[in-house]
């Protein structure tokens, strides 16, 4: 069953001066993420039983490193999925090994149906400071304005992550997502920003800090006009399952 894709209206959210730098930094590999969007097939059970349901599976060594349900809190009402599914691996090949390895058991336990899965790159900006089991992040779809490169953009956002850091103790998480695999032949996006807070209180705080006049690029050249993106998504990320626990 495919469910429509996220289309949010526009919203300027530029930076500039980022052709120059794109060759001081080289993008990290970063980690591989497989995503679907899912509906609960059952109405007598809330996101919280199949999220609970989840939790107790047993999950094998060739489950991802990570899961994470995404549950929509203000997304665009053409959203018509419950939640998104998001696996994290650490490259292709682990991947598809691992998926292959799992053959026809690679269908869940629970009672939801999900569209068809896309792939892509997750490349982190900044460390943060660790998640909480239940997080809270938001996501903007971004193009690049001619003449900027996704290298340079992301060199000024960990200038911008800094700062932040630097000048209000404010780690959020902050992500840039590449297409991988699957979705649109031709999507009218380049990448996906998403801000991802330990808890609520830290991500409304970076909110509000930009909302008081806070640019965290302020007094390093900052100017509108190295890409532009989408209004923000926000949603709860929910930790299923890691391997490291």
């Amino acid at each position: 069953m495919k469910m429509t894709l996220l289309h949010f209206c526009t919203l300027a959210f530029c930076v500039a001066s980022v052709a120059a730098q794109a060759q001081e930094m080289q993008i990290p590999a970063g980690a591989i993420v497989r995503t679907s969007n899912c509906t609960i097939t059952d109405d007598r059970l809330t996101f919280d039983d199949v999220l609970e349901r989840a939790r107790q599976l047993n999950f094998g060594e060739n489950a991802p490193n990570l899961i994470f349900f995404r549950r929509p809190i203000y997304v665009s009402n053409q959203y018509a999925a419950d939640f998104q599914v998001a696996g994290y691996y650490s490259s292709y090949s682990e991947m598809f090994d691992r998926r292959v390895a799992l053959g026809t058991n690679s269908g869940g336990q629970l009672p939801v149906i999900c569209d068809e899965a896309q792939v892509r790159r997750m490349v982190p900006v900044n460390n943060g400071d660790g998640l909480d089991d239940t997080s809270i992040m938001t996501t903007r779809f971004c193009s690049l304005n001619e003449g900027n490169s996704l290298r340079g953009v992301i060199n000024r956002m960990q200038d911008v992550t800094e700062n932040y850091e630097r000048d209000a103790g404010n780690t959020t998480l902050v992500q840039v997502y590449t297409q991988g695999l699957g979705g649109d032949v031709d999507p009218p996006w380049d990448f996906m920003m998403a801000e991802v807070g330990t808890n609520r209180q830290e991500l409304a705080e970076r909110l509000d800090l930009a909302r008081e006049g806070y640019r965290g690029g302020r007094g390093n050249g900052w100017s509108l006009g190295g890409f532009s993106c989408t209004r923000r998504a926000l949603w709860s990320t929910n930790r299923v399952y890691s391997a490291n626990n």
